[in-house]
């Protein structure tokens, strides 16, 4: 009855304080991605300097840097490219239109700039100025709890050791904080790796085939891939629909829906679902209702912090005694490691916890 009770209490306060905790768990969510991103850049150092602040700090910003600006440079020179073909795109609308007036029996002939001067544009433009304003005010805001968490973030030691008050519960606290850390790399770590063997995979099919923009739409599949389900759906619908605009042909139209169906299928039930499981041990089922859940509460935010809070409560679940058995409901097969992963990790250093060790990565 209790846990009804939290259930019920959880979702009415994610409803209620929706605008506040929704920027919030976006700014968390990037943080963790950049954490997780500029953990394995550092892997790439020789490990003489790994262990020093400064050199992991330089590495990992000028890293995420160079990403950042590559993809920026890739995809302005995409869009670059779809706007100087629209005259081509409008050409073939009024070409589809036509052809579907023909199919249903209507006389009337319609154009996209017929249906344009339809809509009401001061209507339009003041909606998409409120909605430019909205979005940039919210982006700001995330941007801010980026870095402020990147600054508390330097002190989460220090307040551990003060939480503890003591040896053993610090070391216990800072497996935990190992744990879920670890544990969230993994599903990001997952999530990255399918986003990729499906948006590589998706370019090269667009690039032979010719569709304009190839790398806008590799991009589009990526961040797609981190929704399950309806993420593969728009995969596959809108390089498709972007193929028929562009050729108007059969043969280019199937060639795109095949392989490119192959890839999201093989990546989304085949190679998500075994990496998932070897190194999180989640149901399946359970990780589908949690993202819908948490689409259904916050939209697209919500779907993509649904599998990593999941994780979260899996472990905090799994060191308390009286709530072990939701972290065994909700697994794969029952199986819960009793040994933590940090454990695991510091035997491989071959010495326990310190005390003042770092509890979570610099990364």
């Amino acid at each position: 009855m209790r846990i009804a009770v939290l259930i019920a209490a959880t979702i009415w306060i994610l409803n209620t304080a929706e605008s506040v905790l929704r920027p919030l768990a976006t700014s968390l969510l990037i943080w963790l991605v950049l954490s997780a991103t500029s953990a394995t850049l550092v892997r790439l150092v020789p490990r003489r300097w790994r262990h020093r602040r400064t050199t992991a700090r330089v590495v990992s910003i000028f890293g995420i840097t160079a990403i950042v600006a590559l993809i920026s440079i890739l995809m302005v020179g995409a869009v670059a490219e779809f706007r100087s073909n629209l005259p081509l795109y409008q050409q073939n609308v009024d070409q589809l239109l036509a052809l579907v007036q023909e199919y249903v029996g209507s006389k009337e002939q319609l154009s996209l700039f017929d249906l344009l001067q339809q809509i009401d544009v001061r209507s339009l433009l003041i909606n998409l100025a409120g909605s430019t304003a909205a979005y940039t005010s919210a982006i700001f805001v995330v941007f801010l709890y980026v870095a402020f968490i990147f600054v508390e973030s330097q002190a989460f030691d220090s307040k551990l050791t003060a939480i503890a008050g003591g040896p053993e519960e610090e070391a216990r606290l800072r497996r935990m904080a190992i744990d879920v850390k670890s544990a969230i790399d993994d599903v990001l770590s997952v999530q990255v790796l399918v986003g990729l063997v499906q948006a590589v995979p998706t370019f090269l099919v667009l690039l032979l085939v010719g569709v304009d923009a190839a790398v806008f739409w590799a991009v589009l599949v990526f961040f797609f891939s981190f929704i399950p389900t309806i993420g593969s759906i728009f995969g596959i619908l809108l390089p498709v629909l972007m193929t028929l605009l562009q050729f108007l042909e059969f043969w280019p139209v199937v060639i795109v829906l095949v392989a490119v169906g192959i890839v999201q299928i093989l990546g989304t039930n085949v190679l998500m679902p075994a990496l998932m499981s070897r190194s999180l041990n989640l149901s399946s089922f359970v990780v589908l209702v949690a993202v819908f859940a948490g689409g259904a509460l916050w939209g697209v935010v919500g779907a993509l912090i649904a599998v990593p809070v999941l994780t979260v409560a899996i472990i905090i679940c799994s060191k308390i005694d009286s709530l072990r058995w939701i972290a065994v409901l909700v697994s794969a097969n029952g199986d819960i490691p009793d040994t933590p992963l940090s454990e695991e990790i510091v035997e491989l250093d071959g010495k326990p916890l310190e005390r003042g060790a770092p509890a979570i990565s610099e990364g």
